[in-house]
């Protein structure tokens, strides 16, 4: 059982304590006291400080190799009957609140998924003729897939600026997007022109724009299964349409639960995958994207309230079913997949590090191992069985018990907890 609740890692911290640290979490502190904890790397430099270059590699597959240079073909994936051949592109596409210039709201102040198909139906109606290679596809409130067909560029000569990075900046929607060589800024350019037409459209609307972004080609991936050797039933419990992506790439079961807001369903999600442990799949994730939103979204307190309800309502149920059925437990593990870090309200010209490249805390209770960790949090990681040798996310299935351990991960462990 992997539970991961998305960007719950921290800098922030409030008298030493960082918002892991300050949330009442009985449960996932009782795993790192009755367990074994450390450190994993899950993202790099060289690649996009995001959730899906983070947890493809949580789940075995290097992203260094298989990353589509961007989510958004990943995210289509969710939607059916939509294929990327190879010459097209997909972006990311916000919708999103602009004031003259500036970038308000990168969610159009949380539209809801009714009125955001409609808007994106409005659009596909007006501009189908003008673009005819451009089609533009809801996902979950403001997350939209703008594919551009016969694009025929690399998308990393696209530079697109990530919107949730952006809030307070001035852009000029005419000049949003740039390319690095001749023809992507041909095709820079056609998608800018796509947007002046967007805004005139929009123009009475709160969600007055649309931000694309995170351009990429078809995603592929080898199966789970055959990746990572692993035979038995493998369940995904979660809401995000990248993570779906993944899962119908990687041939996993995916079980769509809640939304990506802080006022997602924990208990159905928790529900969910009591449901899978007692029908036999044998490895279950689930995510949980509260912590990133309230983070984007500025919201301490919120993000800490969030943490404990996965806590509350995922995390103990999972230790209650093995409590009562202990021969199945395998492991179960709690890891963020990155950090998003609290700023409280920055000025809107000031650029930070949302997304850091911090090594996440990880927590794993199997029953037998125990490093004498008190309590879950960032700090308190270090002092674990992986906390002195910081792991690469690729290792955590070996970790964890899916795969077999790659040759010295234990001896290195326990080679740096003799040596204090």
């Amino acid at each position: 059982m992997l539970v991961i609740p998305d960007g719950a890692a921290d800098t922030y911290r409030e008298r030493g304590r960082s918002p892991l640290a300050i949330a009442q979490t009985s449960t996932i502190d009782r795993l790192a006291r009755e367990g074994v904890s450390g450190l994993l790397q899950t993202l790099y430099e060289e690649l996009p400080k995001e959730s899906l270059v983070a947890q493809l590699g949580m789940l075995g597959w290097d992203p260094r190799i298989f990353y589509p240079c961007g989510r958004a073909s990943c995210e289509l994936l969710a939607l059916e009957g939509i294929e990327l051949r190879d010459d097209d592109l997909a972006f990311r596409a916000n919708l999103v609140q602009m004031e003259g210039r500036t970038l308000v709201s990168y969610n159009a102040k949380y539209i809801h998924s009714d009125h955001a198909i409609a808007l994106i139906d409005q659009l596909n109606r007006a501009l189908r003729q003008e673009f005819p290679d451009f089609e533009l596809y809801h996902n979950s409130d403001f997350r939209n897939t703008l594919v551009v067909r016969d694009a025929g560029i690399d998308p990393r000569l696209l530079r697109c600026p990530e919107p949730h990075e952006n809030q307070g900046v001035e852009f000029d929607i005419a000049r949003l997007i740039s390319g690095s060589d001749p023809a992507s800024a041909r095709v820079a350019a056609r998608v800018n022109r796509y947007l002046e037409r967007v805004a005139h459209l929009l123009a009475r609307e709160t969600a007055n724009m649309l931000f694309p972004w995170s351009a990429s080609k078809a995603f592929k991936v080898p199966s789970f299964s055959q990746h990572t050797g692993f035979s038995g039933c493998v369940g995904v419990v979660g809401c995000m349409d990248f993570l779906q992506g993944i899962a119908k790439a990687g041939k996993m079961d995916f079980f769509k639960v809640g939304n990506g807001r802080p006022n997602t369903d924990y208990p159905a999600k928790g529900d969910a995958v009591i449901d899978l442990l007692s029908a036999g799949y044998e490895f279950v994730v689930c995510h949980i994207n509260a912590p990133d939103e309230a983070a984007h979204m500025r919201d301490l307190q919120l993000k800490i309230r969030s943490i404990e309800l996965i806590d509350e309502h995922v995390v103990r149920p999972v230790v209650q079913y093995f409590e009562h059925n202990p021969g199945e437990l395998g492991g179960v593990m709690v890891a963020p997949d990155h950090y998003t870090n609290y700023f409280g309200d920055p000025s809107p010209l000031e650029r930070r590090d949302v997304h850091s490249l911090h090594p996440v805390p990880f927590a794993l209770w199997n029953g037998r191992d125990c490093d004498g960790v008190r309590s879950f949090s960032e700090d308190d990681a270090v002092e674990g069985k992986y906390g002195r040798q910081i792991l690469n996310h690729m290792e955590l299935m070996a970790v964890l018990g899916v795969q077999a351990l790659p040759a010295g991960i234990e001896a290195r462990a326990e080679q740096f907890a003799a040596d204090g």
